[in-house]
């Protein structure tokens, strides 16, 4: 990877961030991933912006391999483990509660994971954003709906439901992803995640029953079939 916003080069995007005020929130590759061709991540562009984000609060996800004893996924373990080590927090992507598992595990990095859709709390969503969303239902009937839904992972790691998911918090209010934490913060698939929802409608096993994805495809191989066959 070595361009940055708006196309430009990567030493100016680390410009741009290092001119950021101290203490400010920001959001890195809303849709993108940790600098890096395919698997592995480039430690020298990485180090450049963790050093451009030092005094800043940013907010961070990969789904870049770190499990196994490959030599890719040991180097993005220990290039990932320095980052939150100087202050650059990496929240490692799961596909599943059980996946989040494996992650934390590791003990390197904040985890949080994609949940199913009946986590979500129901609302009219307006196309193109002519009109603001608006709730479908209170939040105590959110929280009635949901009360039997699981809030642990197998190994009983708390899942905290992202509230931008459930009320008008933001990552600018809420934050929880640009800290160290224990917790696994979720996100139910929504939106245009509806592709994330159908992988784990192919695992068949409905929301609120056991965790364990074992013996079914990868979210990633149910995502790519999706596309190859639109």
């Amino acid at each position: 990877m070595s361009r940055g916003l708006a196309g430009g080069s990567w030493s100016e995007f680390c410009a741009k961030v290092a001119a950021l005020q101290p203490g400010r929130l920001w959001r890195y590759a809303q849709a993108g991933d940790l600098p890096g061709n395919g698997t592995a991540i480039d430690g020298t562009l990485l180090e450049e912006l963790v050093a451009a984000n030092a005094g800043k609060n940013v907010v961070a996800f990969t789904h870049k391999p770190v499990l196994g004893d490959d030599a890719v996924a040991i180097e993005n373990r220990r290039l990932i483990a320095a980052a939150i080590d100087a202050g650059f927090a990496i929240n490692l992507s799961a596909d599943t509660p059980a996946h989040a598992d494996s992650l934390a595990e590791l003990g390197i990095a904040p985890v949080v994971t994609v949940l199913a859709r009946d986590y979500t709390r129901r609302a009219v969503r307006h196309r193109f954003k002519r009109r603001r969303d608006e709730w479908a239902e209170t939040i105590g009937e959110w929280r009635d709906r949901t009360a039997s839904l699981p809030r642990h992972t197998p190994a009983g790691r708390r899942v905290a439901i992202c509230p931008a998911t459930y009320s008008d918090a933001t990552c600018k209010t809420c934050g929880a992803c640009a800290r160290v934490r224990d917790a696994v913060i979720g996100f139910p698939a929504h939106g245009a995640w509806r592709q994330v929802e159908a992988a784990m409608a192919a695992r068949d096993v409905p929301a609120g029953e056991s965790w364990g994805f074992h013996d079914h495809r990868t979210m990633a191989e149910v995502i790519a079939e999706g596309t190859v066959a639109a």
